[in-house]
């Protein structure tokens, strides 16, 4: 079973209109969700880039997002919109975020079982350093993930002159690289910002968002509800996820 959410796509005929918004559909089958995903790969282009509509995935693997262009389907880790995306037919989305044992659970099972009067001693202690080894390392890997994702504290600018003096000077384009696949953020006037990425004909949008402008620790910033900081390190850079996009001409 897959838990669907809709967004920007129609409940009853998934054309693209941004006025939908999310909408959740609940548990699917996986017949019907491959139907749904080849269904919603037909749209048109120009359809997309207006509504930007995706598609949110949970299932026991994690929660996914789906998006389309050009007769393609594009899988993200809904919860690193950093990652890259992968692009899968309809079929093989489904395969990949089934739900299945893994290989270690397979083993683990085909083993025979140990004689109940033969005690491993030495088997499980090395299993318990390893797994003490294991679990320090996981830890380490989760606080560095949030330290280097959490949100600092912002100070916003209110004042009237500085922000439409900042703001001004802020909007544009930005991009990591000119080459299809180099991503890319679209910061607007109207406190908009956009996600996306460079692809060979135009660009292939990710997500939207909203920014307001402050300063932590002395560095101009732009800081979004939903997607982080964008911390201004130059007059035409900007430091996202530590990666660098400079200003598209």
């Amino acid at each position: 079973m897959f838990k669907i959410t809709l967004v920007n796509l129609s409940p009853d005929d998934l054309s693209p209109n941004a006025s939908f918004g999310s909408h959740a559909v609940g548990e699917i089958e996986q017949d019907q969700f491959i139907t749904l995903l080849e269904l919603f790969r037909t749209f048109e282009s120009q359809q997309l880039l207006e509504a930007d509509p995706h598609i949110i995935v949970e299932s026991h693997q994690g929660k996914f997002l789906i998006r389309t262009g050009q007769g393609k389907l594009f899988l993200y880790d809904a919860r690193d919109s950093a990652k890259p995306y992968t692009e899968l037919a309809a079929a093989e989305i489904v395969q990949l975020i089934s739900a299945a044992p893994t290989v270690a659970q397979e083993e683990a099972a085909s083993m025979p079982e140990a004689s109940a009067h033969t005690p491993h001693r030495g088997i499980a202690i090395a299993m318990l350093v390893a797994g003490l080894c294991l679990n320090g390392y996981t830890l380490y890997s989760v606080f560095y993930i949030d330290d280097v994702n959490q949100k600092p504290a912002i100070t916003l600018i209110t004042d009237p002159i500085e922000l439409a003096a900042r703001q001004s000077a802020l909007v544009g384009r930005y991009a990591t690289g000119n080459e299809p696949g180099d991503r890319l953020i679209v910061v607007g006037a109207d406190g908009s910002v956009h996600f996306g990425e460079i692809a060979e004909k135009g660009h292939r949008p990710e997500s939207n968002d909203t920014y307001h402008i402050g300063h932590h620790e002395d560095k101009l910033c732009l800081t979004t509800p939903e997607s982080g900081v964008i911390d201004v390190t130059g007059l035409n850079t900007l430091s996202y996820y530590r990666d660098i996009y400079r200003r598209m001409k």
